[in-house]
């Protein structure tokens, strides 16, 4: 049953009044033409209950912008969105290209500061996936067990050679009942020898949404997050709190260690009660031990991140001396479930 605007439709009752589901929701794929973005190819996913989003192909399908019910979500930096051709992986380059958008992924071979990696390679800021074009993607829109579903798929490597050989295949869907999104990530090694990756999930979330209105709730058993820089430390007591921009405010990062549910699920909720809207971010907690907290309330640059991870944003070799670099045997598959649902207060 399709649940559209309070109102329970059959498959057949609902085509009855739509002669074109379009009309209603689905995914349309267009290219972007002009700035920093051009030629860049995007998929809009409209699901009629609210959910609007952007997946973009051609950096290993995140998610640019997303609002509900036309209320905007998500962050956009100053730099805009950019095309693979405008994001050189050489020093300094990273504050020149990010997008912030609704998810940017992190990882396979870099989470943090750049550095050069033990092949004398340079590794930009959090790695080169989301620089990546997609080498294979598809999606479609369809009825499927009495629900209209949108589905996005995609396959991206980050390889070097006599290095690494990582295959991410992505998968994220959402239904017309349900303002929500699930991912679906599986990281394959496709090469004859172990490695490791680090993995980031960066949800950023923007104004209007992020206001000084937004409460913040995160599952961590009354434990106070552990800062990553001076700001955070100086600030443990309100970590949870939104304030008004303030000019050349200091950014803050904490890490915090939440409780999952029974399942190994760990989900935290963001609530505007100005808006009347929420939003959730779940995720299993097997690969993704750590959460990550960005704060920035800068004037011009507002920003909150909400970062899912299997490690603490230092660098690969770092990573690896203090033992949080995830080991994939050769030939292994994890796969990574999360979700992004919207919801009225």
């Amino acid at each position: 049953m399709v649940k559209l605007l309070g109102k329970d439709y059959t498959k057949e009752n609902l085509r009855r009044y739509c002669a074109n589901i379009s009309q209603i929701a689905g995914i349309t794929e267009t290219v972007y033409q002009s700035g920093r973005a051009r030629g860049m190819r995007a998929l809009r996913v409209r699901n009629g209950s609210g959910l609007d989003y952007t997946l973009l192909p051609d950096r290993g399908m995140d998610i640019a912008q997303l609002s509900f019910k036309g209320i905007n979500i998500g962050l956009l930096t100053r730099n805009g969105l950019c095309s693979p051709h405008e994001t050189s992986p050489t020093p300094g380059e990273f504050d020149r290209y990010f997008s912030g958008g609704m998810l940017t992924t992190c990882g396979l071979k870099n989470c943090g500061p750049e550095e050069t990696d033990e092949y004398g390679r340079f590794a930009h800021t959090h790695g080169r996936i989301s620089t990546i074009p997609c080498e294979q993607s598809w999606y479609h829109s369809r009825f499927s067990d009495d629900d209209y579903v949108l589905c996005a798929k995609s396959v991206t490597r980050d390889t070097a050679l006599e290095a690494y050989d990582l295959c991410l295949t992505r998968e994220i869907s959402t239904r017309m009942s349900e303002n929500e999104l699930q991912i679906t990530d599986e990281i394959e090694n496709c090469d004859y020898n172990d490695t490791d990756y680090l993995l980031l999930y960066h949800f950023n979330f923007g104004f209007p949404f992020l206001s000084e209105s937004l409460q913040i709730h995160i599952p961590t058993g009354g434990r106070k997050p552990r800062p990553r820089n001076e700001d955070a430390r100086q600030t443990l007591d309100v970590w949870d709190r939104i304030v008004p921009p303030v000019d050349d405010a200091a950014e803050s990062v904490y890490f915090h260690a939440p409780q999952p549910d029974g399942d190994g699920v760990c989900t935290i909720r963001l609530e505007n009660p100005a808006l009347k809207i929420g939003v959730a971010v779940s995720y299993e907690t097997e690969y993704l031990p750590t959460l990550a907290q960005w704060r920035c309330t800068r004037s011009g640059e507002y920003a909150l991140g909400i970062e899912p991870s299997n490690n603490e944003i230092s660098g690969m070799q770092n990573e690896r001396r203090e033992g949080r670099a995830r080991l994939l045997p050769a030939g292994g598959t994890h796969r990574i479930r999360l979700s992004l649902r919207c919801y009225d207060l």
